[in-house]
């Protein structure tokens, strides 16, 4: 196969299912003082994962905040990470205190294999 200026293309071959990881889906409900921003969540997120597991540690959870999953009105959220570390992701979550200047805790709504699972009311979001 050439591209436009005659070069060839090399297509990449795509893993089969057997060697993907395996993602789950944790949908969390942030309790707050105040309502959130989506972009002190990411922040908060991503700084206490770095604090309590490092950077080895974060880049092996797969961890990935699906900004596409947040619900401003009902501060609902699903983060992504793969099957060996959904407990190391939850801790993480547990830890954050505050976002902003508001107190919050976060709760843990469901975890599944696939968004499907999640039973997300796809109205709101």
């Amino acid at each position: 196969m050439d591209n436009a200026r005659g070069e060839r293309v090399v297509k990449l071959k795509v893993l089969p299912a057997s060697l993907r990881e395996r993602n789950r889906y944790i949908l969390f409900k942030i309790i707050a003082e105040a309502p959130i921003e989506y972009s002190d969540l990411e922040g908060a997120v991503w700084n206490t994962m770095l604090d309590f597991l490092g950077e080895h540690g974060v880049s092996k959870t797969s961890v990935w905040l699906m900004k596409d999953r947040w619900n401003e009105k009902e501060q609902t959220c699903v983060i992504r990470c793969n099957h060996l570390s959904v407990h190391e992701v939850i801790a993480s979550l547990g830890l954050i205190t505050r976002l902003g200047d508001a107190r919050v805790a976060i709760k843990i709504l469901k975890v599944s294999g696939t968004i499907k699972g999640l039973n997300i009311n796809h109205a709101n979001l």
